[in-house]
Parts: structure tokens; sequence; C-alpha cells
């Protein structure tokens, strides 16, 4: 069985086991890390040496993450009638709680306490709405008179590099990148 070292890049004691425990990779985040592996090998070198193997995961997850949160909304609001804010903010939440699950499981293979990188998690996930979800796409759309439907994909890029730079230095902090 392939096996993974969880030897802390950083001096947090708290959020990583002891650089002697080693923790078997289980079927699924092998296969996962196979997968975002390989397509990081079809990337020109010097892109690739500037793309972490983890980012090709993060895009992955979240790209699904974002097509849940869609099909959550129609479910919620065009078939059950919820009413719109409700339905976009549980799409939203639980698109966010499966990213987190499976970002943690799969990509970052992260092993330390789940409740405070769910909560570093869910702040980064409140500053994205706020800082780019609210905040730049009405700046582009109201300020910049851009199309609402362009401003919100420039917006969704810019918040797609923060969350994930908030997930790597922050919420699995001290999680060295996966390796075969």
């Amino acid at each position: 069985m392939t096996q993974i070292s969880t030897a802390p890049t950083t001096a947090n004691q708290a959020e990583i086991p002891a650089p002697t425990d080693t923790v078997p990779m289980r079927r699924a985040p092998r296969l996962f890390l196979q997968l975002i592996t390989t397509l990081h090998r079809l990337f020109p070198k010097p892109l690739g040496k500037r793309i972490p193997v983890t980012f090709i995961g993060y895009a992955i997850i979240n790209g699904s993450g974002f097509l849940l949160d869609i099909s959550l909304l129609w479910l919620f609001n065009s078939v059950l009638g919820w009413y719109y804010p409700l339905s976009i903010t549980l799409g939203y939440a639980l698109a966010g709680l499966y990213s987190l699950i499976l970002n943690r499981w799969l990509n970052f293979q992260a092993h330390g306490h789940a409740a405070a990188q769910g909560a570093r998690y869910v702040f980064g996930l409140i500053s994205q709405y706020v800082i780019f979800i609210l905040g730049l796409s009405s700046l582009l759309h109201y300020g910049l008179h851009i199309n609402p439907e362009v401003a919100r994909v420039i917006s969704a890029c810019c918040e797609g590099i923060y969350l994930y730079v908030l997930m790597k230095i922050w919420v699995f902090k001290g999680v060295a990148e996966p390796k075969l």
C-alpha cells in the first residue's frame, strides 16, 4: 500500500501528526492523486513548475462544486419554489461543504483537526462571498458597467484563486503537496 508522509512543513504540531507517523493512502485519494499528477504532467514544463498539483485537484473539485451549487439553486428555487435568497445561500453552503470535504480528503489529504480546518474554511467562504461575489462583481457591474454575467465570471475567477491560496496557506497549513 502506498504511504504518505504527514511530516509538517511548519512548526504547527497541533495540526499534523508527528513526523515519524505515516498514514496509508486509501484507494480514492491515491487514484485522485494519480489523475491530477497525470494532468499536471501534460502542462508545459515552465507552467508545470509554477502550478502545484493540488491546484489542478482544486479546480476539478471546485468546478464540480460550482455545478452542484447551480444545480441546487435550480432545485430549491425553480422546482421546490423556495425563496431565492434562501435557495442561493443553501446551495452555496452545501457546495462549500462538498468542496471542503473533498479537498481535505482527496486533494490536500490533510489529517489535522477537521473542526479547526472547517472553521478557517467557513471564514474563507464568508470573506470570499463579501469581497468577490458582492464586492468585486458589484464594482464591475455598477461601477464599470460590465454585463452582470461577465462581472460574475470575472469575480468567480478571482475568488477561485483567493480560496485556493487561502486553503493552501491557512486552512490546510503545513500540509505538503501529496506525492505518489
